[in-house]
């Protein structure tokens, strides 16, 4: 046993002692085990997981659009479609007008990025992109639309439909490999348009992408229309894109 000085009042007390007999020091503290902290997982937000798969199977929309650096060229421009950078494109969103269509449940839309006028589900909201696209969807804000949509747009690198839809599909199979034509190439009247359509299957980070493709000539310009969809085409889309067809208007 040895003499030691207390911290706190300096009097020589032993070195086995629990405490100071003159000021009460606690000299042996029993420590107290850490508490366990639960730990809390941060709730998975799918629908950014599956907007970052939307940007990668929708980055070539059209045949006129080289956008590998998110800049690109405009809908109108030449050039062939590329994989999106993986950066969500930027642009606004819109809930349409409550115009009511010539279909039950549908309002007209007045969509002043392409020039057309055309029917979708009044549940539905809008987006536009920098690169001119328009998005119809059940889910849409300000950061684009989630998968099952629709979108639309314009190209004027070709003007017919069978060689859109043939080079399409040539850059389908540059960005992403093995891709199948799961319905090969048809055509048909929707509306006052002849109508040519194509329909793919490939996988894109794990998931299955179905990818319809739809185009017709309009005033010298290719228009498409095409749905995504995650593991199966579903009626209700071929549904509202034949109602957009039949109500499309404008594109003078």
């Amino acid at each position: 046993m040895a003499l030691i000085k207390c911290p706190e009042c300096n009097n020589d007390i032993s070195d086995q002692a629990e405490k100071c007999p003159k000021c009460g020091y606690e000299l042996k503290k029993t420590e107290e085990p850490p508490k366990d902290t639960k730990k809390f997982k941060g709730k998975i937000d799918y629908k950014y997981i599956i907007l970052g798969l939307l940007v990668v199977v929708v980055g070539f929309y059209m045949l006129n659009q080289r956008n590998s650096t998110q800049t690109g060229t405009s809908s109108t421009g030449s050039g062939s479609p590329a994989p999106s950078s993986g950066t969500q494109p930027s642009g606004g969103s819109s809930t349409p007008a409550t115009t009511p269509g010539t279909n039950q449940g549908y309002v007209v839309y007045n969509d002043t990025n392409l020039g057309v006028q055309y029917e979708i589900p009044g549940s539905y909201g809008t987006f536009t992109d920098n690169n001119g696209l328009t998005y119809v969807g059940a889910s849409i804000d300000s950061e684009g639309a989630l998968i099952p949509y629709i979108v639309l747009g314009w190209s004027d690198s070709h003007n017919n439909p069978v060689q859109f839809l043939n080079a399409f599909t040539d850059e389908l199979r540059k960005a992403y490999g093995e891709v199948a034509i799961t319905i090969d190439l048809v055509q048909g009247t929707l509306g006052q348009y002849s109508v040519y359509g194509i329909q793919y299957t490939y996988n894109s980070s794990g998931h299955l992408v179905v990818d319809n493709r739809y185009a017709t000539v309009i005033n010298n310009k290719i228009f498409m229309i095409g749905s995504k969809e995650e593991n199966v085409n579903q009626e209700y889309i071929n549904d509202i894109i034949r109602v957009m067809f039949n109500t499309l208007k404008g594109g003078n």
